[in-house]
């Protein structure tokens, strides 16, 4: 099948094969691992499912190490940016007379439709009052942008993609990054309302127009994902408190949890063979994924 002879939007790459292959007997991997984004720190649940992978790769003698790229929190404030440019309105030309909103969408479209002097007093309280420089930076960007503005936002982003080619080029030097695929696992229903910003895990490599795929790894367990005695909600930034704001161990218990495998630019064949990788493994220790039984 050739698919960009249906979609003129595919790239006309056939199905790489040898990359695969290399990829599967190459002998060590180079495996980075980036436990977390620096705005929302993972979860219990989701950090054990990561530290699960990291440990059966190191076990089965591959190079495993952690990472620190370019600034994700930049990303996100780069990304939310450009995602909003155009304050909600293309999405909300789409609604008819009596359709619902995602809670998540309705917060930005909310936002957007505050007049700037309201944003800029709510910006000035988040930054000085409550001293949370990165929540204040991502209300900041969060506006209608000219065209020229939107310009200079995309020259912004494909830096950001050049600062990250050239660390994993000459610092990380890895196969394939390991990172959690959010900072939770699923909120409940409505819980993106006060969660919609905790998306860098997986934003950040929208931005970078990497290749990624999300692997299903354990489950939530209330005993072991339970969150520490001295766990403080009110010393995370913004974004974290709206995540963090529905995390329960015992009413998530049995939920998946995954790891991202990510790889660089139309890399998809390798991250899928580190995908297979992985699972291999994960079976081999008696870890494989189990299904959620459905009634």
């Amino acid at each position: 099948m050739k698919p960009w002879e249906y979609d003129h939007s595919v790239h006309p790459i056939p199905w790489r094969a040898d990359a695969f292959d290399e990829t599967k007997n190459q002998g060590p991997l180079k495996i980075g691992v980036m436990r977390t984004d620096g705005v929302v720190p993972p979860s219990p649940a989701c950090a054990r499912a990561l530290s699960t992978v990291a440990s059966a790769l190191s076990s089965a003698g591959h190079s495993v190490i952690d990472v620190h790229p370019p600034s994700p929190s930049r990303a996100l404030v780069i990304a939310s940016a450009l995602l909003n440019a155009d304050g909600c309105r293309t999405f909300l030309s789409y609604f008819r007379t009596g359709e619902w909103m995602d809670p998540g969408a309705g917060q930005m479209a909310f936002y957007a439709s505050l007049p700037r002097p309201l944003r800029y007093i709510h910006y000035l309280f988040v930054k000085y009052v409550r001293r949370d420089s990165l929540w204040a930076e991502l209300l900041s960007e969060f506006r209608e942008r000219s065209a020229f503005e939107q310009w200079k936002l995309v020259s912004k982003r494909e830096a950001y993609r050049a600062e990250w080619h050239a660390w994993w080029r000459d610092t990380a030097k890895v196969d394939v990054i390991l990172a959690p695929p959010n900072a939770t696992p699923a909120v409940p229903h409505d819980g993106m309302k006060d969660a919609v910003s905790s998306c860098g895990y997986t934003f950040l490599f929208n931005l970078l127009d990497y290749a990624a795929g999300v692997l299903p790894v354990t489950h939530v367990d209330s005993a072991l994902d339970a969150l520490p005695s001295d766990f403080n909600i009110s010393a995370l930034n913004g974004v974290a408190r709206g995540a963090y704001k529905h995390y329960d161990a015992t009413k998530m218990h049995g939920l998946p949890v995954g790891v991202q495998v990510v790889g660089q630019r139309l890399q998809e064949e390798k991250v899928l063979a580190v995908m297979e990788t992985v699972e291999n493994l994960l079976e081999a220790e008696g870890k494989k994924y189990e299904l959620l039984e459905i009634e």
